[in-house]
Order: structure tokens, then sequence, then C-alpha cells
């Protein structure tokens, strides 16, 4: 297991150094790939007032000048071809010259959360119990030698009192052997676009295990905001040495993990999160909300898209966590989409092994949201509304029903509640009415006014749409729980 790190304010005096001469970043460096037809985000340090000619080696007649400020920052930006399977370099010329190599063009992705998105292809049970790799891994691993798909995994550091500049990260490139150690979901999603588009992928993997989403919110937005009083009196910096949980101090992983690649030109976001918030469902759209849009501004990518999992179903994680996922997806914020895991879910594993689905089904979002792909379904049934009937029954409409509703080879549709004026949920038997409809009922509910679908912890739900994807589980009311 990787060692856990607390930076203070005097280590990071140190970091990413002082020296009078041209240093960059872990993030640029050899094997990296930068995001096509662009401007793609440079920086690094050198001495105050230094001067810095960038030259890349596709544009070698159109180098690109910045000069270092009087506390030695620099940043640029340099304009990207379209891709390049080929490797290029970017040569730093200043008091010294640097020279990053192997370079590709590509598609560059963030992967960002909790423990599954963390989840690793291979088995290393004997290093960290849950992580016990893909149920499917030696399969998997036989279609891994991708080397124009490359990683990068920032490191597990916490930093509970400033932003980090620097990691220990790097790239490399995608072989059974790098795969084995990278996250599953964001290894399936990096394949599945560059089979789809034929281009380099670039995937960014930050992610720590039993992580609140507190824990990867800059702290701007929390500091003095009652909203999150809650967190800081139970995990607050003060509270640190005391804590089992250091890396749910709020901000702690924002600032060790993502500040240090904060600005890296990304087409995107795919967020696998939601576990650890199980204790405050009902902040979580807010929460989740917060976090995205903070994201963005400090990407300086307001457009960024975010694809994120809703989580599976287990014995103890919460409705109203789903819920809120689910609301913060229909909550009008654009760009954003959401993975059902209905049909992956593990009752006593609340790290399911079939990594497939996520990692296809997200990427499945990109490819229909962000390049094009008219053809490639990316949502499963959304409930849209009801309609009470005389003959005690409800009909359901729903969104994103192509092909038909269903349940998998021909099983009978399950996991449909109703209940009556008395708000008492008994199993309801469900039938396909037209296209996009279901009509539900029970027996001795006379007058039906709510429906709730794959309601709880753990559940067996089967409604699909034609094209394979699965229902998000809902409710038609908002009694109290």
């Amino acid at each position: 297991m990787k060692k856990i790190l607390i930076i203070s304010a005097l280590a990071l005096s140190a970091v990413f150094g002082t020296q009078a001469k041209i240093s960059l970043p872990a993030i640029i460096s050899d094997n990296m790939v930068l995001q096509q037809d662009c401007e793609a985000r440079l920086w690094g340090k050198a001495a105050p007032g230094e001067k810095i000619k960038i030259t890349a080696s596709w544009a070698p007649k159109t180098p690109v000048s910045v000069t270092a400020g009087a506390d030695g920052l620099w940043s640029t930006a340099i304009a990207t071809p379209a891709a390049r399977m080929d490797g290029q370099s970017i040569t730093f010329r200043g008091k010294n010259t640097l020279k990053v190599n192997n370079v590709l063009v590509g598609e560059v992705w963030l992967c960002t959360g909790q423990s599954n998105m963390l989840f690793p292809v291979g088995d290393h049970r004997k290093e960290v119990r849950w992580q016990t790799g893909m149920a499917d891994a030696d399969t998997q691993l036989t279609d891994a030698d991708y080397p124009q798909i490359r990683f990068f995994t920032v490191p597990f550091v916490m930093s509970p009192d400033r932003a980090l500049d620097d990691c220990e990260g790097r790239w490399v490139a995608c072989t059974p052997e790098t795969a084995y150690d990278f996250s599953a979901v964001g290894f399936v999603f990096g394949r599945r676009l560059f089979n789809e588009l034929k281009v380099p992928v670039g995937l960014i993997l930050a992610a720590k295990g039993d992580t609140h989403a507190e824990s990867w919110m800059k702290p701007e937005l929390m500091q003095g905001n009652p909203f999150y009083d809650e967190v800081y009196e139970q995990f607050g910096f003060d509270k640190v040495e005391k804590s089992k949980k250091p890396f749910r101090v709020p901000s702690t992983l924002w600032n060790g993990m993502i500040s240090p690649v904060l600005g890296y030109t990304v087409a995107g976001n795919i967020w696998y999160q939601g576990e650890a918030n199980d204790v405050r469902p009902h902040k979580y759209q807010a929460v989740f909300t917060s976090l995205i849009d903070s994201w963005r501004r400090e990407w300086k990518q307001p457009d960024m898209p975010f694809y994120f999992v809703q989580i599976a179903p287990y014995r103890r994680q919460p409705a109203l966590l789903r819920e809120a996922q689910l609301d913060t997806w229909q909550s009008g914020l654009k760009n954003i989409g959401m993975v059902v895991t209905t049909d992956c879910g593990d009752s006593l594993d609340i790290h399911p092994r079939n990594k497939v689905l996520p990692g296809e089904r997200l990427a499945a979002w990109a490819l229909a949201k962000d390049y094009g792909r008219d053809d490639v379904a990316f949502s499963g049934p959304l409930y849209r509304s009801m309609r009470c009937l005389p003959d005690s029954t409800i009909e359901l409409c729903f969104d994103y029903a192509d092909g038909g509703l269903c349940a998998p080879d021909g099983e009978k549709l399950h996991g449909f509640e109703v209940a009556g004026p008395d708000r008492v949920f008994v199993p309801a038997t469900v039938r396909i009415a037209g296209p996009g409809k279901l009509s539900v009922s029970a027996p001795g509910v006379a007058h039906p006014v709510a429906v709730r679908y794959g309601w709880g912890t753990f559940f067996r739900a089967n409604l699909f749409n034609g094209r394979g994807l699965p229902a998000s589980p809902f409710r038609s009311d908002r009694w109290p729980q």
C-alpha cells in the first residue's frame, strides 16, 4: 500500500523547486498526451523574469514565448494539432533546456472519485483487502496492449492546510502490466474511446477510497458556510490527528491530488463517488453540484463534460443517495450524464467486480455527447410521469425507451411497488402498455397514488430499454423516509 503523506506548509516550499532554471510539473513529462485541436495549457517555474521559448515539433516555426513572473511562475498555452499517433516533442529553452519526448496528441480525460474509481484491473488483495480486481481480469488483460493509451496516476497525498503544485506521478503506456495496476473503470473507458475514435487517449487518475465529496472540494467553497458545519465538526483540520480517516478532512485531497494537475487541458471528467456521503444523502445534490461547478471554474473549462456513475445496489447504501445523483443529472446542469449500475451490484460488496459495464457506459456518454456518435445509446429508461387510471392501475411514461421497454431474456418485470393513500408500498404487477409506457397495479390497492422502482439499499430490478441499458431507480412520490 502506498505510504500516506501529509504535506505541511514548510514542506511545500521545497516542492516543485525554487531553482533559478526551468522546471516542469510531473504532469508535463515524457509520454504525456495533450488534448487535440485546442490551446493546451503548459506551466512551470523558472528564475523570476526569465524568458522561456517553447517549441513543439509539430510547429517548429511558431514557438511560444513566456516570461516568468516575480514569483518564478509561468503559464502559457500552445496550439495543438489534430490527433497524432506518432510521438512528438516539446522543447523549453531558457537558462537551461528541457525536452519532453514521446508526446501524443489526442483525447485526455480525468478519472476521479473514491474506491470504485481507484479499484484496479488486477487483484491486489494481498496489499489492500478490497482491491480484488475485475471478475474477468485475465480476459481483460489479454486486450490491454495499447501504446497510444497513456496512464498518469496521481499518488495518494493529503495536504489539509494548503494546495500543492506538483506530485510524483508519471505517464506510462498501457500494457497488461500497467493496466493491472490502473483503474478498471478508467481502463475500460479509455480502451473503448481508443477503439472507437482511433486517436491517442490520456487518462489522469486521481482517486482515493472511502472519501466523501468534501475531500475533493476547494476550501473556499465550504469555509464559513453553515451548510458544511457538520463536515467540519467531524473532520475539520483541527481534528486530523485524532481522526481515523484523515483523508476526509475537507479539501485535503483537492489540495494534495487535484491541485497538482489543475488546469491540464482535458476533454472531460468521469467520476465514481458517493458511497462515503451516505450519512448525508439529503445534502449530496447540493454538494455534488457545487463540486462540478467549481471544478469547471478552476479548470477554466466552463463546459467541461462531467459523467458519473450512480452507486450500485448494496446493503448499506440508502436510496436517497441514488436519488440525489439522479436529481443532479436532471437538475439542468449542462454537459453531465449518469451511468446506472443496478445490474452489477453486490449485496455484500460495496466494490462490484464488474467494472466493464460502468466503464463502457461512461464511454457511451462521451461518444454520444462529445464525439458525435448518434448510433451510440447512452441512457436507459428514465421515469418522466405517471397517470392514475380508473381501473386501479397507474400508467408510467419513460424517456430513453429506445427499442422499447423490456426485461432481459424475456423475464417478468420486477422491482416495482405501488401504494395507496395509506402510503404502504406493496409489490406491483407490471405490464408493457405501449411505446415507453408501463402499467402497474397490485391486488388490494384499489386507489394507487404512488410508484417506486428499485427503491431501497439492495434490490433486484430489471427494467431495461431495447438498447440494453437499465432504468434508474425512482419514486413518483417525495414522502418522507
